[in-house]
């Protein structure tokens, strides 16, 4: 209890008569004492001042209805002589445990305000690194000419678009998607759209090197000048051919920019049949991985 007298008398005084208007319009017992209790609580430090500033029977008994429920009727003092004064039904337990549902929630409101702090904190944190995060790559749409995937100059042409993705140290076809390693040693995958994201698990075929069978359509596609530089299978079956009329040692020279000659592509369906020689239009070394 509070060591202010004059709030002492007003709840051994009023405490029956406010509990018990609150039940005669319908509200549970224990409902009743304890929207009682907390009204007053959260009046205990301020009584003085309510004295003086307010007519408290008429404050008090208008927070107590809205508490338990109960419509609020502005003006209306609390009811006086609608229960004996009970010496078993003090305020002193409901009061205390009035109090404890406070304390309860101003720790909550604490636990509340501080993860608010931490989230604030992490937003900034976040949006300083959003901020000072690099420009996600450079895409345009270009439609690819070729039925693979292929890197040059910096650039990665897929079917439609083409990414502006420089260090690529090896990348591979998974599906609609390539997955690539650059120099850093990140791994990323550019889905279709050109969209570029960090992968942990990178597929195993991006390590792997895939020797094409021997062919005959290939041989008699070649000319005399033609070097075959890089090969990689296709989804649905045969192979895909990188030749380069200006080598002379493929296997020797499989990176080195071409000066002069063409770079084309071959797709073998099958081991005896391939497709026309398409050009590749680029300049600098290109890649097929």
């Amino acid at each position: 209890m509070s060591a202010d007298p004059d709030f002492t008398r007003y709840v051994d005084a009023r405490w029956p008569d406010l509990v018990g208007g609150l039940e005669d319009d319908g509200v549970a017992p224990d409902d009743a004492r304890l929207a009682v209790a907390e009204t007053l609580v959260a009046s205990r430090r301020q009584w003085s001042r309510r004295v003086r500033d307010e007519q408290v029977d008429v404050s008090l008994w208008a927070e107590a209805r809205e508490r338990a429920g109960l419509p609020v009727r502005p003006g209306e003092p609390a009811p006086h002589g609608v229960r004996p004064l009970d010496p078993r039904d003090t305020a002193d337990a409901w009061l205390a445990r009035a109090e404890a549902l406070r304390t309860t929630r101003r720790w909550r409101g604490a636990r509340r305000g501080l993860a608010g702090l931490v989230a604030a904190g992490v937003l900034a944190a976040g949006w300083a690194w959003w901020a000072a995060r690099p420009e996600p790559p450079a895409v345009r749409e270009e439609a690819n000419e070729l039925p693979v995937p292929w890197y040059a100059q910096g650039e990665l042409h897929l079917a439609d678009v083409v990414v502006d993705l420089p260090g690529i140290d090896v990348f591979v076809a998974d599906g609609d998607h390539v997955v690539a390693r650059l120099r850093s040693g990140e791994v990323v995958r550019v889905a279709a759209d050109g969209d570029v994201d960090e992968v942990d698990d990178a597929p195993a075929s991006l390590d792997e090197l895939s020797l094409a069978p021997p062919m005959a359509g290939l041989a008699d596609t070649l000319g005399p000048y033609d070097v075959l530089v890089q090969s990689v299978p296709l989804a649905d079956g045969g192979w895909a051919h990188l030749i380069d009329s200006s080598r002379r040692d493929g296997a020797l020279d499989a990176v080195r920019q071409s000066e002069s000659g063409r770079r084309a592509l071959v797709v073998c369906r099958t081991e005896t049949t391939c497709d026309a020689p398409l050009t590749v239009l680029a300049e600098g070394t290109v890649r097929l991985r």
